[in-house]
């Protein structure tokens, strides 16, 4: 085996010849190498990088740049010059295997600043060629929003490799959080970031291998990007955890990379491990210092690395400062809690000894953050105890909560019991229940890992079942109680059974009995509505309705509830502008109240905001949900609340409509974030927030992350025991983006799978929801090339849109486009031409501008058929009018695919020259961005062989 032996005696030969002149120093290391290239290699790193004056931390075994290749790049000659279609406008830096330069866009499509990576001919190796490259490529497959995303790539006239990535402004993570004066926990919820953008390269089979501050930026909204996969590379096939080529940063190479063992995921956990010892003590674990010379650096890494808390209990005053306190005996107290365990975890010599992956990483520092035991470290009793007390401040509240419903719930079966017989059987029966419930909350019992308000409920649940002679006058409150509750941790299943049985035979007889029963079903209601169940929501939420109308029909808050509360029972019985006008009718009463219920007038907003929603109107849609966000905030109700779901998500739909897609996928993002948590939302609801983000990716173009946005929803609907139409709807979005990328079989096999759901549970042709999901066929059928199944389909789905939402819907208008994709394939440029005309009334009656991008939709199709029929000059004054349109509207996949068809129409013309640059500038975006069996990247490759 390889270990301390080797590295003794590069450490010996290298310092030998360290002080020798540089002719004395080859013929001498020549004698001690005697032939063992490998030795030579690592002397002559060791030697080349000693001899610099920079950052030891900065440090890279394989080419550095130095003054000579400055010179031989021509120092900033290149600066103002173009490469492809970016103009250099400066040099950001210099790395160790090229010039970053910063670049704007030159061609005019549209702004954009990123940063170009170029290889000088005169400076390469074969290695640092090899790495490049790979580097070019890694990063092409590579998408995640904490890593820098690649925008394209080529060759110089002169045969030098370069890239476009996008520009980080940004500084390293150490500096960030220093300036910042950053505590603990922020920068350990800082450093969860850069273990979702490691485990994303992990699970694509790439090893990052230098990891480091200088390679962790930090822009200016706090967000985190990776850089620099230079000495990465992919995973050996046969063995998906291991590598063969060496490259090093001797500050940050781990005992595997030092002594040529295998490089595993493990070594990137070691380099992490390092990272965040930095971050929290402000020193380097192994006492490495910028001074600190090379041979002395891979000593010390050969050394037990300092324990995080004694590195933080002799940190500096000033390093102390940084991390929030001028004390360093506190600072190192707050890492005692379990990060100093997981830092050594991280950094054990032995790979298999670490964490198993970045993914258990991460997993324990979110227990830290959550005030949970850590797996890292076996706590003790007490310890685990104070953990409890410390994250259970709001769970303890909940516990209260919960038990005071549990006496509330029984209060009436107890106070009868107590005044018919204080210690009758019944009564010690209640309260031995309540107290075996809630024996539950002890730390010695339930603090294996922690103690839910679901943990709770369940053992709730199973002493209730349990005890088969408890009075009904005593089960049936408990379970109303408990089926609210279990609606409310997001288990409408458990919540239906708790609550029908609950409700079971109760004919209540006075008005505070009645009340709490409406209360009831309504919870009841949505929760039915949850799992689809529509008709029987509908009865539920009618007969509450009844009840507040029999007992209470002078009292205008529960007059005010009864008419609130619809579901899609609602929907499917009245349609959508019944509930409209009825909700609009709620909103307007309870205006006028001097204390409206807050639950009430937000579910009102909620469900205006679904109508103008699923009816396409845009401009209704987010105001309607911004008034309900004021409202709101005007009444304290907390950001994170989950009554607020629904208008965020709504909001975030309005700004989709508007194509205002960046805006809506930051909404997302941070709704996502903050209710994920807060642990306030159910799976089926959450899915919803990130299927909107799908959305906001997809209309950005960026597919692969609306996939995987996609596929996290489906997860959390499978989770949730989904009904049929929400699991359709989330499979017919990812068949449509699958379609989007080019894999047509895919994205048809999901959609049949969607409608064969559909058919199982029987949801009827014309069902309200159901018509979407048939138009999605119908274009994954367009997709597939399968034009005569899909005409059918949209004939069908055509005249039920007619006959149910209108001529005037939206949805009316975007079948008449689908249909004239159908007659565009089918070369009928007469039926095709009469359908973008309808079309385009229809969108002009519903407010298009000529700048939107349904209006570019329109003006492609009438380039299509102008050019169908040979009238080759419309064709392209449309096909410009669609791009114009584009620039301000599009995304920048469809400004290329445009690009691409105005090129196809030029070289029909015989204008090649600047068909060649559309193409240009077009297919690097379509390459990167969609698969090769794409049909628009298809046909813009075929374009390519036409101008040779």
């Amino acid at each position: 085996m390889k270990s301390a032996a080797g590295i003794g005696r590069a450490l010996g030969i290298f310092d030998e010849v360290a002080d020798l002149p540089e002719a004395s120093r080859h013929s001498r290391l020549d004698e001690l190498c005697a032939g063992d290239a490998a030795l030579r290699a690592r002397i002559e790193a060791m030697l080349t990088a000693d001899a610099r004056s920079d950052d030891p931390f900065e440090g890279n075994a394989a080419v550095r740049w130095s003054d000579a290749l400055h010179v031989a790049a021509g120092g900033d000659a290149l600066v103002g010059s173009t490469i492809g279609v970016w103009k250099i406008v400066a040099i950001a830096g210099r790395g160790g295997m090229g010039i970053v330069y910063e670049v704007q866009r030159a061609d005019g499509a549209y702004t954009q600043r990123a940063a170009l990576k170029l290889i000088h001919a005169a400076a390469q190796s074969p290695l640092s060629y090899e790495r490049f490259l790979r580097e070019r490529q890694i990063l092409a497959q590579l998408r995640h929003p904490n890593i820098a995303t690649l925008l394209d790539g080529g060759l110089t006239t002169a045969g030098d490799p370069w890239f476009v990535m996008e520009y980080v402004d940004g500084v390293p993570i150490d500096v960030w959080c220093d300036e910042r004066r950053l505590g603990v926990r922020a920068r350990v919820e800082l450093f969860v970031q850069v273990l979702d953008a490691v485990s994303h390269a992990h699970r694509n089979l790439l090893v990052h291998r230098d990891l480091k501050p200088s390679n962790l930026l930090v822009d200016a909204t706090g967000r985190i990007k990776l850089l620099d996969f230079g000495i990465a590379k992919q995973l050996q096939e046969h063995d998906a955890t291991v590598l063969d080529d060496r490259a090093v940063t001797f500050g940050y190479a781990s005992p595997e990379q030092l002594n040529d063992e295998p490089i595993t995921t493990a070594t990137d956990i070691w380099q992490l491990g390092i990272v965040l010892h930095l971050l929290l003590s402000g020193s380097h674990p192994f006492r490495i210092a910028r001074d600190t010379p090379l041979a002395k650096q891979i000593q010390q890494l050969e050394e037990q690395p300092q324990s995080l808390i004694d590195a933080a209990a002799h940190a500096t005053s000033g390093q102390a400062a940084a991390r929030g306190t001028d004390d360093p005996a506190v600072l190192a107290k707050a890492l005692r809690s379990g990060l100093a365990e997981i830092v050594a975890a991280c950094l054990r010599r032995d790979p298999v000894a670490r964490y198993a992956s970045v993914d258990a990483l991460a997993a324990d520092l979110q227990y830290w953050l959550q005030d949970r035991p850590v797996v890292a470290k076996r706590a003790g009793p007490g310890e685990r105890a104070a953990l409890w007390l410390r994250r259970n401040r709001v769970l303890a509240a909940s516990l209260a909560a919960v038990a005071t419903a549990l006496v509330v719930g029984t209060a009436i079966s107890l106070w009868q019991a107590r005044e018919a017989q204080r210690e009758s059987a019944r009564t010690r029966e209640s309260l031995q229940f309540l107290a075996d419930t809630l024996t539950a909350a002890a730390p010695e019992q339930a603090l294996n890992r922690e103690v839910s308000v679901r943990q709770l409920l369940d053992s709730a649940r199973r002493q209730l079942d349990q005890r088969s002679s408890v009075d009904a006058q005593v089960r049936q409150p408990v379970q109303r109680m408990l089926g609210r509750l279990y609606f409310s941790v997001g288990d409408p299943q458990l919540a239906t059974q708790l609550l029908e049985a609950g409700m079971r035979g109760i004919e209540p007889d006075n008005r505070a009995a009645a009340l709490a029963l409406a209360d009831d079903l309504v919870v009841y209601s949505d929760a039915l509505a949850n799992l689809e169940r529509n008709a029987d929501s509908l009865a539920a939420s009618e007969r509450s309705a009844a009840l507040r109308q029999k007992f209470a029909p002078d009292d205008p808050e529960q007059q005010l509830r009864a008419l609130a509360h619809q579901t899609l029972g609602h929907v499917q019985k009245y349609g959508w502008e019944t509930c409209r006008q009825r909700a609009e009718r709620a909103l307007a009463i309870a205006k006028v109240m001097a204390n409206p219920p807050l639950d009430v007038v937000l579910r009102l907003y909620s469900d205006l905001g679904s109508v103008a929603n699923f009816t396409n109107d845009r401009n209704r849609l987010l105001q309607v949900s911004e008034e309900g966000l004021a409202f709101a905030e005007s009444h304290a109700v907390p950001p994170q609340s989950p009554l607020l779901a629904a208008l965020l998500r709504n909001r975030i739909e309005g700004l989709l409509l508007l194509d205002r897609p960046a805006e809506a996928e930051a909404q997302a993002r941070e709704t996502i974030a903050m209710t994920e948590k807060s642990g306030g939302l159910a799976a089926t609801r959450l899915s919803v927030l990130y299927n909107v983000l799908a959305k906001a990716l997809g209309d950005q173009g960026r597919f692969r992350e609306s996939l995987a946005a996609l596929m996290h929803t489906n997860e959390l609907l499978l989770t949730d025991g989904s009904g049929p139409r929400n699991l359709a709807a989330v499979r017919v979005n990812l068949a449509t983006t699958y379609a989007q990328i080019g894999d047509y079989a895919q994205s048809l096999r999901l959609m049949e799978q969607s409608i064969a759901t559909l058919d199982q549970a029987n949801v009827a042709a014309a069902d309200t929801f159901r018509l979407h999901y048939e138009e999605g066929y119908a274009r994954v059928l367009l997709a597939n090339g399968r034009t005569a199944q899909a005409r059918k389909r949209l004939d069908a789905t055509l005249e039920l849109v007619r006959k149910t939402l209108g001529v005037h819907s939206e949805d009316y208008a975007q079948l008449l486009v689908d249909e004239a994709e159908a007659a565009l394939q089918d070369g009928d440029a007469a039926r095709g031409q009469r359908l973008v005309a309808e079309a385009r009334e229809r969108a002009i009656e519903r407010g298009m501008t000529p700048a939107s991008r349904q209006s570019a939709q329109l003006l492609h199709y009438d380039s299509a058929f102008a050019q169908l029929r040979g009238d080759l000059l419309t064709a392209e004054a449309r096909q410009r009018e669609a791009l114009q349109s584009l620039q301000s509207s599009g995304n920048p996949f469809e400004i290329t695919v445009a690009s691409s068809k105005l090129a196809g129409i030029l070289i029909e013309r015989g204008e090649y020259a600047e068909a060649r640059e559309l193409l240009d500038r077009s297919l690097p975006v379509l390459r990167q961005t969609v698969l090769p069996q794409q049909r628009d990247l298809k046909a813009a490759e075929a374009l390519t062989l036409k101008l040779r």
